[in-house]
């Protein structure tokens, strides 16, 4: 009981304006001194609005280089089944894939699609512009926090933020519904993953057995962020660096990524499954074992360059967004009321963990390659 209270006052659960309240101060004295309310839209010149809100997914993976993702293709809103399916097919990708909207965030309709069936009715139901994306199977998944100097080019790795997916240990007896409803992170989501998998939730896993509840790594969606700063290694930043020299006109961030396990990743050895630009979040701060200072402390550590880079990039010719551009782009955005969070199929949602050594993709593989984003035929 003591420790349900103790989670349930952790700050990873307080709403997100009182995690932010701290930047308050820091972003008026920002907009006063350069006399631009939206002065951190143009940290990232290359995506739209520096990645603060709106930006489309599939223009980010263009700008990354031939082989750091997984194989991706736009198909856009209305398209027909048979349109999909060639789309699928002329890019070569096979079952199991990520399907997700090509604007979205927070993990907002990230589907796993097992099959043809599940890939086609989820496309119709978020009626918008969804990405295909052969899912890259590696086990562990990370975030990599990272600011380029526009100047000298060079990429400094500010952070790194672990995740463990929401699973539950079978004790033979209790079903995984109540596994589930036994924390307060699994109960949170317990309702959500009623709806999809409901008699898988019924059934009693056996003593020992571990349980993938939520294969998706969101906050949202039940997995825990923790700090793994200790991972960086020399080789890492090199890899980031190598990353990031080739791309244009992106300067801080962060890189979702998938690994094999902790030593390829400090190796250097990672497939990129998402860039986010200027409103990502330094994840690490959730972290249920810290305290909310360093919460507050980490969270200022990483805006806090979000101004002086402003500046640099405003004096090299790029200028932010107009407060009113970004006032209309949200506006436009919730107006268009976008495919809401769906919730992962039980085929999906709910299985037996996989093999830690299974085999999964990693940076450079022949099966990370890009394929042409593509929009089907009229």
């Amino acid at each position: 009981m003591r420790h349900r209270i103790a989670d349930r006052l952790n700050h990873e659960y307080w709403p997100w304006w009182v995690i932010y309240l701290p930047v308050i101060p820091f972003y008026l004295y920002q907009a006063i001194r350069q006399r631009r309310a939206a002065f951190f839209t143009n940290v990232n010149p290359s995506i739209d609005l520096g990645g603060f809100f709106g930006e489309r997914k599939s223009s980010i993976y263009q700008l990354l280089p031939e082989g750091s993702y997984p194989r991706t293709v736009l198909v856009r809103a209305g398209s027909s089944a048979a349109t999909i399916m060639r789309l699928r097919e002329e890019a070569d990708l096979s079952f199991p894939l990520i399907v997700k909207p090509d604007i979205g965030e927070r993990g907002r309709a990230v589907r796993i699609a097992r099959d043809e069936r599940d890939l086609i009715e989820h496309i119709a139901t978020c009626q918008e512009d969804m990405l295909m994306q052969q899912l890259a199977e590696a086990p562990l998944e990370f975030s990599l926090f990272f600011m380029k100097h526009p100047d000298t080019t060079r990429v400094e790795l500010l952070s790194i933020t672990g995740k463990r997916f929401l699973s539950v240990e079978g004790d033979g007896m209790r079903a995984i519904e109540d596994l589930l409803n036994a924390t307060v992170r699994g109960g949170r989501q317990a309702r959500r993953l009623s709806r999809s998998a409901g008699p898988e939730l019924q059934r009693i896993a056996a003593a020992g057995e571990r349980i993938l509840v939520e294969p998706i790594g969101n906050h949202c969606r039940g997995t825990a962020f923790f700090d793994a700063s200790q991972l960086a290694t020399p080789e890492l930043r090199t890899a980031l660096q190598v990353l990031l020299t080739v791309t244009s006109g992106i300067h801080y961030g962060r890189f979702d990524v998938r690994c094999e396990n902790e030593a390829a990743l400090q190796a250097g050895r990672f497939t990129v499954i998402e860039l986010n630009g200027v409103s990502s979040e330094p994840g690490h701060i959730y972290d249920p074992e810290r305290s909310v200072w360093w919460c507050w402390q980490e969270l200022l550590r990483h805006v806090r360059r979000i101004g002086a880079l402003s500046e640099r990039l405003q004096h090299m010719g790029h200028e932010p967004a107009s407060a009113m551009t970004v006032v209309r782009r949200c506006m436009q955005h919730f107006a268009t009321k976008p495919c809401a969070m769906a919730p992962t199929p039980a085929s999906a949602g709910v299985h037996r963990a996989p093999n830690p050594a299974a085999p999964g993709l990693s940076h450079g593989t022949a099966a990370a390659g890009l394929v042409a984003i593509a929009s089907p035929a009229p």
